[in-house]
């Protein structure tokens, strides 16, 4: 749904329970984001390199990565005020204030001079509908981003009309269960994931990031209706 509101959906208390309770949600959560610092690594020839990530959450990623490249300067914008909070108190807790700056807001709201080394779009884009607001979305990062750079994209994806759909939720569902997730908190979940979530096809994707700006994308993270993509700025 287009009117699908960050700052109630990621309110205190689940910006408080977020990083538990997304690795049991999302397969293979911390391999994710172990996978991306090798491709970071890889591919990001820079050694004071200035990463952006958008919808950085509660600042996983900028731990992540600040502990992996300790030259490199991350800029980190995140719409919902409580997981900005998070994220901001993390970077903290973990002495990274010195080289991470959290902005409540979204990419926009960033000082216009700033140009970025590779950016990270993790489980961000598939709360936006396909009405041009995810093209915009794609746009306004491939904007900030020098020649070349990568960006890293990871989101849900699907043709909802299609046997792959109604085949890999149920079995996403299982693995939550799986996962120790009470029935209940499952189901609440998959409310909100018919409710809010904005699929769109692998295809879809592709077409999304080259219209934005992005030349050749390489997938290099499947898990049930999960996808990651890596492509690098024109």
């Amino acid at each position: 749904m287009s009117d699908f509101d960050t700052t109630q959906h990621f309110d205190d208390q689940k910006a408080e329970a977020y990083d538990r309770v997304i690795r049991q949600v999302v397969p293979g959560y911390d391999v994710l984001h172990e996978m991306i610092k090798v491709v970071l690594d890889h591919y990001v020839s820079e050694t004071q390199a200035h990463l952006l990530s958008v919808g950085c959450g509660t600042g996983v990623e900028l731990t992540t990565l600040g502990r992996e490249f300790p030259d490199w300067q991350f800029s980190g914008v995140e719409p919902a005020p409580a997981m900005a909070s998070v994220a901001q108190a993390n970077m903290e807790i973990h002495q990274f204030s010195d080289r991470v700056h959290v902005t409540q807001g979204y990419v926009e709201d960033l000082p216009g001079d700033l140009q970025f080394d590779a950016a990270t779009l993790i489980l961000v884009m598939h709360f936006v509908p396909d009405d041009g607001s995810k093209e915009a979305l794609l746009r306004s990062i491939a904007q900030r981003l020098k020649p070349g750079a990568p960006l890293i994209l990871a989101d849900l994806h699907a043709e909802v009309e299609g046997p792959r759909f109604k085949q890999f939720l149920d079995v996403w569902r299982d693995w939550q269960l799986h996962k120790g997730m009470p029935p209940h908190i499952v189901d609440r979940g998959f409310e909100h994931v018919v409710r809010d979530i904005q699929f769109v096809s692998e295809e879809r994707i592709l077409e999304l990031l080259h219209a934005a700006g992005f030349k050749t994308v390489e997938p290099f993270y499947g898990a049930f209706l999960f996808g990651g993509w890596l492509a690098w700025k024109e």
